[in-house]
C-alpha cells in the first residue's frame, strides 16, 4: 500500500511540473509603460524561450503588428530555438492599439500624397489623425520600450526587427538614422509611401553601422512592386548592409508573410 501512495504521488509531482511547464512555454506577459513622446501609456508583450533563465543572455526579436503576428513568430522562434535550429530569443511583441488611426500614427513618418497603386491623393487620405508619427513612434520604441526590455530581462543587446508593409517601411526609413538593429526583416514594405522617401533618404544619409537586411515582395501592384526594387538597389549598393531578398510571383501581400519569416529567421541567424 506504501508503494502504491509513493507511485501515486511521484505521478501527481510529475503532472504538477509538466503543467507547470506548459504553461511556461505559452506564458505571454504584459508590460504597459507611459510614453513621454507619445503622451500615452502602451504595451508589450514578452514570449520567452525554453529554458530561459537569467543567468544567460539572449538575442531579442521585435514584432511590429503583434496584434496579428507576435502568437505566430513566438511559436515558431520557440520550436527553432528549442530544436537548435536558431539560437533561443526572446520575442517582443508591439501593438498599435488600433488599425484606422494609431497604426498608420506609429508606422509612416510623413503624410503620403500618393497611394500604392500610383494615384495622387489629397489630404484626406493621410493627414495628421492617421500618419506622420513616425519619428515619436521610434523614439519611444529605442528610447523608452527597448531599454525597458533589457532592464527586465537577460537580453545580449542583439536585436532584429520585424515589419511588414508600413512596418517594412519604418525599417527601411530608419536605416537612414542611427538605428539599434543588427537585423531588420522587411517584408512587402510600403515603400511607395510619399513616392519613395525612403529610397531618397538612403540614397543620401544612412547609418554606417553593419546589419543584415531581409526583404521580400511580390508583383502587385506594379508602382508598387517598381518601388521596392528601386530600393533594392540602392541596398544592394551600400557596403555595409548585407542583403537577402527574395520576390515572390504567386504570393499576395499579406500571403507572403509566413515564408518571409520562416527564410529571414533562418538565413539572417547565420
Amino acid at each position: 500500500m506504501k508503494n502504491i501512495l509513493f507511485l501515486l504521488l511521484i505521478i501527481s509531482i510529475s503532472n504538477i511540473s509538466i503543467a507547470q511547464d506548459t504553461l511556461c512555454k505559452d506564458q505571454i506577459i504584459e508590460h504597459t509603460i507611459y510614453s513621454t513622446f507619445l503622451k500615452e501609456n502602451r504595451s508589450y508583450w514578452i514570449a520567452l524561450p525554453h529554458q530561459y533563465s537569467d543567468t544567460s543572455s539572449y538575442p531579442v526579436i521585435y514584432v511590429f503588428d503583434a496584434e496579428w503576428r507576435f502568437n505566430l513568430i513566438k511559436n515558431m522562434v520557440f520550436d527553432l530555438g528549442a530544436n537548435q535550429k536558431i539560437e533561443k530569443a526572446i520575442v517582443v511583441g508591439i501593438p498599435h492599439i488600433d488599425w484606422e488611426n494609431k497604426r498608420g500614427q506609429d508606422l509612416t513618418f510623413s503624410q503620403s500624397r500618393i497611394e500604392y497603386d500610383g494615384e495622387a491623393v489629397d489630404s484626406t487620405w493621410y493627414n495628421a489623425s492617421n500618419a506622420g508619427g513616425g519619428m515619436k513612434f521610434y523614439h519611444h520604441l529605442t528610447k523608452e520600450l527597448i531599454p525597458d526590455v533589457n532592464k527586465n530581462y537577460a537580453t545580449n543587446h542583439h536585436e532584429t526587427l520585424i515589419g511588414h508593409s508600413y512596418g517594412g517601411y519604418f525599417g527601411g526609413y530608419i536605416l537612414s538614422l542611427d538605428h539599434p538593429f543588427e537585423v531588420l526583416h522587411i517584408y512587402d514594405p510600403s515603400i511607395w509611401f510619399s513616392n519613395g522617401e525612403v529610397t531618397n533618404r538612403l540614397k543620401n544619409k544612412h547609418s554606417k553601422k553593419e546589419i543584415k537586411v531581409h526583404l521580400t515582395y511580390q508583383p502587385k501592384p506594379t508602382f508598387h512592386k517598381n518601388k521596392i526594387e528601386e530600393f533594392i538597389t540602392i541596398l544592394e549598393s551600400k557596403p555595409h548592409i548585407t542583403l537577402t531578398k527574395t520576390f515572390y510571383p504567386n504570393e499576395t501581400h499579406n500571403s507572403l508573410f509566413l515564408d518571409s519569416f520562416y527564410r529571414g529567421i533562418i538565413e539572417t541567424s547565420k
